[in-house]
């Protein structure tokens, strides 16, 4: 059969993103064009592999199921190959594509980039962001990188597949603007306090993008500790967020790894209060078999170093306080609160 390897890229690549609009951003193709492939190979295989329902989602036929496993399976041995080919004949090569969200920008970037480029080797380094996991995991499943820091819970389907370090426990922090007036943010979280008693600042918070898994936790938790506040700041990005409370219009949740990327005059002009019950465990992930590749080996083992013991131990130890929440306004499931630690959060180390 006439079947051609970019054809079963196309395919698998529509069956992971769900729908051809989504594959089409993947894999750098119209989707008229990736239509007339699909069409190409259903017609020499004389069956049709994939469901389309109206909103463009797609679905595996029995004979669709086959051809992924199938497809997956020859794409990556086929990738494997080109990887082995690299290691044997072209001088050890080490191209590293990592994908990460924009939390991780500056500092972290920039030591990245250092330790791929130390690496004997070393051809290119590319960075790809995205304000999602997921879609970070995808593009490693697709093979557009070979390494990705993370969310643990999107590798949940595919931790097979791929070597994995936990980097840091990431916990989430509340920031507000540095020029709160003092016992302001207590009296915000003061059961019955009125809106009309309080800064500005504590009326409106930023939402992040609905992408972001963090998003329904945020929301839970401003719905149940500062009612009044609105959403009246919408951003992609954590750092747009960070941005936003800097100006001392708003407050906002972030991960407490992005502040040692933000600039000393960002930084100063904001508060970090700690939150329990909202963290995540942050991991760097790559294919099994690159692990086999002394170059790649190394890079992975310095960039897991660098988070353990240089980047998660870069905030100053004075910098995250303890939320101040009056007795009173607990809820009963405690959302908020404890004990600030000495130096950083230990769930953060």
């Amino acid at each position: 059969m006439d079947i051609t390897l970019k054809q079963m890229q196309i395919f698998r690549a529509v069956v992971i993103a769900g729908s051809i609009t989504k594959a089409s951003r993947r894999v750098g193709l119209s989707q008229p064009s990736i239509s007339q492939q699909l069409a190409k190979l259903e017609e020499r295989l004389g069956t049709q592999l994939i469901n389309r329902n109206r909103t463009g989602t797609v679905s595996l036929t029995p004979s669709g199921e086959y051809w992924f496993k199938f497809s997956d399976e020859v794409l990556r041995k086929f990738d494997q190959a080109i990887d082995e080919h690299e290691k044997r004949y072209v001088d050890n090569r080490v191209f590293l594509r990592i994908g990460l969200s924009p939390t991780l920008r500056g500092r972290f970037l920039s030591a990245a980039a250092r330790i791929a480029s130390d690496e004997q080797g070393f051809a290119k380094f590319e960075v790809s962001y995205s304000t999602t996991s997921s879609e970070l995991v995808e593009q490693l499943r697709l093979h557009q990188l070979n390494c990705v820091i993370v969310n643990d819970d999107a590798l949940a389907e595919d931790r097979s597949s791929f070597a994995t370090a936990l980097l840091f426990r990431d916990p989430m922090v509340l920031l507000v603007p540095t020029e709160l007036p003092a016992g302001m943010l207590e009296r915000a979280l003061t059961k019955g306090v009125k809106a009309s008693q309080l800064d500005a600042a504590l009326t409106r918070y930023v939402e992040i993008s609905a992408n972001v898994p963090m998003r329904p936790v945020s929301d839970a938790w401003y719905r149940s500790n500062l009612p009044y506040a609105t959403p009246a700041f919408s951003a992609m990005t954590y750092v747009a967020a960070t941005d936003i409370v800097a100006e001392g219009l708003a407050t906002t949740h972030v991960p407490l790894s992005l502040l040692p990327s933000l600039p000393n005059s960002v930084r100063a002009r904001l508060k970090v209060y700690t939150l329990s019950g909202m963290d995540r465990s942050i991991v760097l992930a790559m294919p099994k078999h690159l692990m086999t590749l002394p170059g790649y080996a190394n890079i992975f083992k310095r960039l897991t170093d660098f988070c353990r013991h240089e980047y998660a131990q870069n905030v100053p130890a004075d910098s995250v306080l303890e939320l101040p929440m009056p007795e009173r306004a607990r809820p009963e499931k405690e959302l908020v609160g404890g004990r600030a630690t000495a130096g950083v959060p230990q769930n953060f180390q």
